[in-house]
C-alpha cells in the first residue's frame, strides 16, 4: 500500500516532457575557430594559439565578475604546462576570453600565449574551459598539436630560451628640444630559461634599431652606433631583474619619433618581450611649429580641396566589411589594380600569417599586401562600414560608419594593430569635423574650422602624429574629433562653415603656424612655454577668456577656449576676430 503511493507521488512531481526532448545544458561549447591546426615554434619561441567556441548553452559567457568563463590545463586537471608563459593569469589557467560577453549562440575567442621548451620535439597541450567555481563546459575541451622544431630558430629572430619582461620605464613618452640630451632607464626581468652574461655566446646588448629615427637620436655615450647599452652584471639569472641606463640625443630636426631598441645576444638573435618604443617630440628644429614657405606652397598647389590627409578612423581584430552606393576599386600597396568591384565586400586578417583575404560577390583574393578600397567616383560614391557601430549615446539611430575617401585595412607591424585608415582631401575631413554642434554659434564654427583646418595642415607638415601606424591623425580628442560623412549630415551648419572659408589658414608672419585649441580655461589661456616648451611662440600667449571666468581649466588651455569663443560669437564678434584674439598678431591667410 505505501509502495503504490510512492509511485504515485514520483508520477505527479516529475515534469512531463515529451521523450524525443533534449535538456540543453546550461554550460556547453561548441569549436569553431582554430587559428592553426599544428603550432609550429622554435625553441624558446613565443607565439599565440587563438580558439573560438559557440555558446551552446543557456548561460551567458563573462570574461570578468563572478562565473567567468576562462581556459584552465587538463589531463590532468590545473598541471603545469610546460607552455606556461608569464602573460597567463596563473601556470594552470593561461588565458581568458577575449570578448567581455557571449550569449547563448554567440562565439567567444580565447587567445593562449605559449612559450617553447628548449627541447625539440612533438607536444599536446589540452586544456578545458570552466566558469570560475561552477562547472567545466560541456564540448569545451581541446588539444594543440605542437612542434617544437630547432630548425626554426633562425639567427636574427628569436634566441631559444630568452625572454623579458619589461617592468618600468622612466618616463612612457619625451619632449625634448632640438639637440637637447636626456637620459632614459629601463627595467627587465629575466623570465626566460636562460641566464644572460654581460660576455660570452649568451653576452646580451641593447640595440637600436636601425632605422634612421633610432640612429638619429644616437648619443656619444652609446657603446657602438648601434649598441645604446650593455649590461652591468656579469650575470641575470631566470627571475631576476636589470636597470639599463641610456642617454638619447634629440635631432636637429623637429617633429615626433619613435626611437626603438631591443635586447638581443652578441649574434644578432632577439630577446622574446625585450623591445621598447620611446615616443619623442622634437621641438624647434628644422620643422619648427611654423610650416615652412615651401611646404605653404606645395599644399597650396594640391587644388581646391586641398591636400590628402591620412586618418585612422579606428583599430580592430575582426574582418571589416564594405559597402558602397556606387562602383569602387581594389589595390594593393603597390598601386596595383586587383580588381573593380560592387556590393559588399569582406576584408579579414590573418595575424598568424600576417595575411589580407578579401571576399567579393563569391570572390576571393589573398596577399601579404595590405588593400585599400577606392571609389571610381569619389564626387558621388560614399563607402559604408557595415561591420563599424559608433552610435552616440544622444541617438542611437544615428551610426557614423560612412566615409567620403579612399579606405584602407593595413596592419602596422610597430605596434602589432589591424587600423581602418581613410585618406581624403583635407577639405572633406574638416566637412566631417565633430568638435562642436550643429546649434553653435556660426562665426564660432567658422573660426573652429579654420583653426582645425590650420592644425590639421601643420600637423601633415611633420610628416603625421602616427607615423609608425602610417596616418597623419585619429579621430579622436587626442587629435582632433571627426565622424566623417555622417557628421556632415547631422552638422550642415558646420559644413556650410567649412565651404565658406574654405582653404583659408592662420599665418604668422606669412607662414601658417599651429593652432591648438581646448574645451574651456579658467579665466585666462596658457602660453606655450607654460605647458610644453621652453622656447616661446609669440602667437601663443596668454590672454584673457573672461567667459570661461569661474570655470575649471579642462584641456590643455593654449590657444583657442571653445567656450570663451562660443560667448565671445554670442556677443557679436566675427570670426576672424576671435581667431586674432586668441592667436596674437596673426592673419587669416588664404592658402588654397
Amino acid at each position: 500500500m505505501s509502495s503504490g503511493f510512492f509511485l504515485v507521488t514520483l508520477l505527479l512531481v516529475l515534469p512531463w516532457r515529451p521523450a524525443s526532448a533534449a535538456v540543453t545544458p546550461k554550460w556547453a561549447a561548441k569549436e569553431m575557430i582554430r587559428s592553426q591546426r599544428i603550432v609550429e615554434m622554435a625553441p624558446g619561441q613565443t607565439t599565440t594559439f587563438t580558439i573560438g567556441f559557440k555558446n551552446v548553452g543557456r548561460e551567458t559567457w563573462l570574461a570578468d565578475g563572478e562565473k567567468f568563463v576562462s581556459v584552465y590545463t587538463y589531463s590532468p586537471k590545473y598541471r603545469a604546462s610546460q607552455f606556461y608563459d608569464t602573460t597567463w593569469p596563473s601556470e594552470r589557467q593561461p588565458a581568458r576570453m577575449v570578448e567581455d560577453v557571449v550569449k547563448p549562440g554567440a562565439i567567444g575567442r580565447f587567445t593562449i600565449t605559449l612559450f617553447a621548451p628548449l627541447k625539440a620535439g612533438r607536444y599536446s597541450e589540452t586544456f578545458v574551459l570552466a566558469a570560475e567555481d561552477t562547472a567545466w563546459l560541456t564540448g569545451g575541451t581541446f588539444t594543440v598539436d605542437i612542434k617544437v622544431d630547432q630548425k626554426l630558430a633562425t639567427a636574427g629572430v628569436f634566441a631559444p630560451g630568452f625572454k623579458a619582461a619589461k617592468l618600468l620605464v622612466s618616463a612612457r613618452e619625451m619632449s625634448l628640444d632640438a639637440g637637447e640630451t636626456k637620459d632614459f632607464r629601463v627595467a627587465f626581468k629575466n623570465i626566460g630559461k636562460t641566464a644572460w652574461k654581460k660576455d660570452g655566446k649568451t653576452k646580451l646588448v641593447l640595440r637600436a634599431s636601425r632605422d634612421t629615427n633610432t640612429i638619429a637620436f644616437r648619443h656619444t655615450s652609446w657603446p657602438d652606433t648601434e649598441v645604446a647599452a650593455v649590461m652591468p652584471s656579469d650575470e641575470i639569472k631566470p627571475g631576476q631583474m636589470i636597470f639599463l641606463d641610456f642617454s638619447l640625443t634629440a635631432p636637429n630636426m623637429g617633429g615626433r619619433f619613435t626611437p626603438k631598441f631591443v635586447l638581443t645576444t652578441d649574434d644578432g638573435g632577439i630577446v622574446d618581450g625585450g623591445g621598447i618604443e620611446i615616443p619623442v617630440e622634437v621641438r624647434q628644429g628644422l620643422v619648427p611649429a611654423q610650416v615652412s614657405p615651401y611646404l605653404s606652397s606645395e599644399f597650396a598647389g594640391a587644388g581646391p580641396r586641398g591636400p590628402n590627409i591620412r586618418v585612422g578612423l579606428f583599430r580592430t581584430t575582426d574582418p571589416v566589411v564594405f559597402a558602397a552606393d556606387g562602383p569602387y576599386s581594389l589595390y594593393d600597396s603597390n598601386e596595383q589594380l586587383i580588381r573593380q568591384m560592387s556590393g559588399l565586400t569582406a576584408v579579414r586578417f590573418d595575424f598568424s600569417s600576417y595575411t589580407y583575404e578579401v571576399t567579393n560577390n563569391g570572390w576571393t583574393w589573398t596577399s601579404p599586401k595590405h588593400v585599400r578600397l577606392s571609389p571610381l567616383n569619389p564626387a558621388t560614391t560614399i563607402f559604408e562600414i557595415q561591420s563599424l557601430e559608433n552610435r552616440p549615446t544622444w541617438d542611437t539611430s544615428i551610426n557614423f560608419n560612412r566615409y567620403r575617401g579612399d579606405l584602407e585595412v593595413l596592419y602596422a607591424p610597430a605596434t602589432a594593430k589591424l587600423w581602418v585608415i581613410e585618406e581624403l582631401p583635407v577639405e572633406d575631413y574638416i566637412r566631417g569635423m565633430a568638435e562642436t554642434s550643429n546649434g553653435s554659434p556660426y562665426e564660432y564654427q567658422k573660426a573652429l574650422v579654420t583653426a582645425a583646418r590650420t592644425y590639421a595642415l601643420y600637423v601633415k607638415s611633420i610628416g603625421g602624429k602616427h607615423q609608425s601606424e602610417f596616418h597623419d591623425l585619429n579621430t579622436t580628442g587626442n587629435d582632433q574629433v571627426y565622424k566623417g560623412y555622417v557628421s556632415e549630415l547631422v552638422r550642415p551648419n558646420v559644413v556650410r562653415a567649412a565651404e565658406e572659408t574654405r582653404g583659408q589658414v592662420v599665418a604668422y608672419n606669412g607662414e601658417m603656424v599651429v593652432t591648438p585649441y581646448f574645451s574651456n580655461s579658467d579665466g585666462r589661456t596658457r602660453a606655450w612655454t607654460e605647458v610644453w616648451s621652453r622656447s616661446p611662440h609669440p602667437w601663443l600667449v596668454s590672454v584673457p577668456a573672461p567667459y570661461d571666468q569661474g570655470k575649471t581649466l579642462w584641456g590643455h588651455g593654449v590657444g583657442m577656449s571653445a567656450n570663451d569663443a562660443v560667448g565671445r560669437a554670442n556677443a557679436g564678434s566675427q570670426w576672424q576676430d576671435i581667431l586674432k584674439h586668441y592667436y596674437t598678431g596673426v592673419e587669416i591667410r588664404q592658402l588654397y
